[in-house]
């Protein structure tokens, strides 16, 4: 599930409602094109936008129409309430995995972040990628924080947007990027032994 090519589709919206079929759509187009994972509800899919409802019937339909192809759902909320109730929501509707980001209005804390992973971990039974976007959620994982969050249960892997690390938004393929890269893997892969987590956009070389 967190090797090869993992899609991410938008959740598309008609009149400001789901458009259900049309989701279907590019569910079942992508699973036809034989990707390895599709991910519901990640920033693509709009996630912050959708109110409760509408984020359980996407992780519903998004299950439904895969074809067997790996479900990851996002989480991420405002609330703990909330997440905690989406990720009962999604274990429930068959996710094979959920994505949680650090969501807030005010900015947060390692602490505060931390207690957050560590609390959703404790109600998981399925893997958890880390959602690293500070371009998003404004929060900057320390490569200190990534290594606690990996030693917590059911923590599988990492999802990172490299150009949205830093305010130089260093470009994949720059020294910034690699670095970073480098202190993620070893972070992550030191609290994780024997197996490290799937670092998308981020597996040191030789491991995609």
């Amino acid at each position: 599930m967190f090797t090869g090519l993992g899609a991410f589709p938008l959740t598309p919206l008609r009149d400001g409602a789901v458009d259900e079929a049309a989701f279907a759509r590019l569910v079942e187009r992508l699973a036809a094109a034989g990707v390895d994972s599709i991910c519901a509800l990640g920033s693509t899919g709009n996630y912050a936008y959708l109110d409760l409802a509408e984020r359980k019937r996407v992780a519903r339909l998004a299950v439904r129409h895969a074809g067997g192809v790996p479900v990851i759902v996002g989480i991420g909320a405002l609330s703990m309430r909330d997440v905690l109730e989406l990720a009962e929501d999604a274990q429930r509707a068959g996710a094979g995995a959920v994505l949680l980001a650090p969501m807030s209005y005010q900015r947060l804390a390692d602490e505060e972040v931390f207690g957050l992973y560590e609390a959703v971990t404790q109600a998981l039974s399925v893997p958890l990628v880390v959602y690293d976007n500070p371009g998003t959620t404004h929060f900057e994982f320390s490569d200190a924080l990534h290594g606690r969050i990996a030693r917590l249960p059911h923590v599988a892997s990492i999802k990172s947007r490299p150009w949205l690390w830093t305010w130089q938004r260093p470009r994949p393929g720059s020294h910034a990027y690699a670095r970073r890269c480098r202190r993620t893997w070893a972070s992550a892969s030191a609290a994780m032994r024997p197996r490290p987590p799937g670092c998308w956009r981020a597996a040191p070389p030789g491991t995609r």
